[in-house]
């Protein structure tokens, strides 16, 4: 069993990030090669070996969010092996990496990340992977179906697909930014109420994104705050449903 774990000092200062995801991701690369878990066992795993009270699952889940914003989780489709329980179905995966795979591009990450895995499960870049399923950190929404996310890259897409869906979340980024705020608190209101779970993560990311950039918590204390911050959390939800944005999202109630 190896003794320590190297992880560059870039990933373990990367502002982008929590204190909270840079821990969740050093230990999920502490892990051997193919050891699954999810944010549920995380948080599990948190209160029950220690004295105080442990992270909890929605703290898990958003670190896990801020990692996929920031290239270090890629999200994948994957068909369970015949023989297996639940043979035959596709699940969702994680692959994590001690390097951001796609760096953000226009306030949000692209769904562009293509990862090339070579003997021993080492990507051709040198970074390491783990995958962490998450099927179980869903079950919270129920009654809705999961779309591509941010930092995701969906099974089957090729370059023309992944062109033309940039180009049309560059479109709604920029109708996104024409919004006043009345307008856009009414968008967020309704992402709220239909969505929770979702608009919470897409929250934390916005402002783990914002806090961690230069300049970013003065902008957050000052009177453009939380214009920027309600913005950026609804170009989160505009690439989490990219591809099949929901009527709720994108139009107001009458």
């Amino acid at each position: 069993m190896d003794s320590f774990t190297i992880i560059p000092n870039g990933t373990l200062r990367d502002e982008r990030l929590s204190y909270c995801a840079r821990g969740v991701l050093a230990e999920l690369l502490s892990r051997p090669e193919n050891w699954e878990t999810n944010a549920d066992s995380i948080s599990e795993r948190a209160r029950k070996h220690r004295d105080v009270v442990g992270e909890g699952r929605r703290a898990i889940r958003a670190a896990f969010a801020e990692l996929e914003a920031a290239g270090y989780m890629v999200r994948k489709r994957e068909r369970v092996p015949k023989g297996q329980k639940g043979g035959g179905d596709f699940v969702t995966v994680l692959e994590v990496y001690d390097v951001p795979q796609e760096r953000s591009h226009g306030g949000t990450a692209d769904a562009t990340s293509i990862r090339v895995t070579s003997i021993g499960g080492t990507s051709m870049s040198g970074t390491s992977s783990r995958r962490t399923d998450v099927r179980s950190t869903e079950d919270e929404d129920a009654g809705y179906e999961h779309s591509a996310s941010l930092a995701a890259a969906r099974e089957g897409e090729d370059a023309h697909a992944r062109e033309l869906r940039r180009a049309e979340l560059l479109r709604l980024y920029e109708a996104a930014n024409q919004l006043d705020n009345e307008r856009l608190r009414r968008h967020l209101l309704a992402f709220e109420r239909k969505r929770p779970v979702i608009y919470r993560e897409c929250r934390q990311a916005a402002l783990g994104q914002i806090g961690g950039e230069q300049g970013g918590r003065q902008l957050m204390a000052g009177p453009d705050g939380v214009r920027a911050i309600d913005l950026l959390s609804f170009k989160y939800a505009l690439q989490h449903y990219a591809g099949r944005l929901p009527d709720w999202l994108v139009k107001l109630p009458r």
